[in-house]
């Protein structure tokens, strides 16, 4: 941009070169089962899918930033990521969740984090033990009451904060996140058991602690209040504008072409 001050009497131009910061948009997803070789509620390949499919929504939708999609199956990875970014404008997480966490689901084979190699195979991904497999496929609050013997309250002090850019925008699309609505529409933490203040879930405190933009996750009613994908007239998952569901709306459309709803009008903004 250009620049001027009087000289003498004079008009003197002044180049002056601004800073061009170039945003991210960073999609992470999780391992579609809950832990490995645990097979209820195994979400296979669509996490995967469906980051994939955001991510070319982003590309199409911001002209210029850095765009990536990144695997990302335990907490060290998720944090780790986030913290070798800058200037993050858009983060989507698509992984399994409950009120107090995600859980990225861990992994089978070998993986190096932080220079240290992990044998997945090898890793008791059930115990609870602080650092150990059941934690280090989580991010949660409240850590120490789901790992009795952790000192940790809240793994959200890993957060990487300066590297989110000013008016970023958060999205977990994992089940319950945010929380649940009631039968008549009240916006509570958990159905069963109930517990009433959402301001208690993940989200909330997750935008707390990034403390700029906003926050949003997908908010069903009912105690099953979880996420689905969306599908198409046959009832086939769609993956390729990157969004998910609330279950109690997907399964009031029969779970049939539900890809023509827009997933914003069920996602609640956070901090409340």
């Amino acid at each position: 941009m250009a620049a001027a001050r009087v000289v003498f009497g004079e008009i003197e131009t002044i180049e002056r070169e601004e800073e061009v910061k170039t945003e991210t948009y960073l999609v992470l997803y999780g391992s579609g089962y809950l832990a490995p070789g645990y097979s209820g509620h195994n979400a296979g390949d669509a996490f995967k899918l469906v980051a994939e499919g955001r991510n070319e929504v982003n590309k199409a939708q911001y002209t210029d930033g850095n765009f990536e999609v990144l695997f990302c199956p335990t907490d060290k990875d998720f944090f780790n990521k986030i913290k070798s970014r800058t200037e993050i404008k858009r983060l989507d997480i698509y992984s399994h969740a409950w009120q107090h966490g995600i859980n990225l689901g861990g992994f089978t084979g070998k993986r190096t984090i932080d220079g240290v190699e992990y044998d997945g195979d090898t890793i008791n991904w059930l115990d609870e033990v602080q650092d150990g497999g059941r934690d280090l496929r989580r991010v949660e609050i409240h850590e120490n009451v789901y790992i009795p013997a952790s000192t940790q309250t809240t793994e959200l002090t890993e957060l990487a904060i300066t590297s989110f850019a000013d008016g970023c925008e958060i999205y977990f699309w994992g089940c319950n996140a945010g929380g649940q609505l009631t039968s008549s529409g009240d916006h509570v933490l958990s159905n069963q058991p109930y517990m009433e203040d959402p301001k208690g879930s993940f989200a909330q405190e997750f935008a707390e602690t990034v403390g700029k933009g906003n926050v949003y996750a997908l908010v069903g009613k009912g105690t099953g209040a979880g996420s689905m994908f969306k599908t198409d007239k046959n009832g086939e998952n769609v993956y390729t504008d990157g969004e998910m569901l609330p279950a109690n709306i997907a399964l009031n459309h029969n779970n049939i072409n539900t890809v023509t709803l827009n997933a914003m009008d069920y996602m609640k903004k956070f901090p409340l």
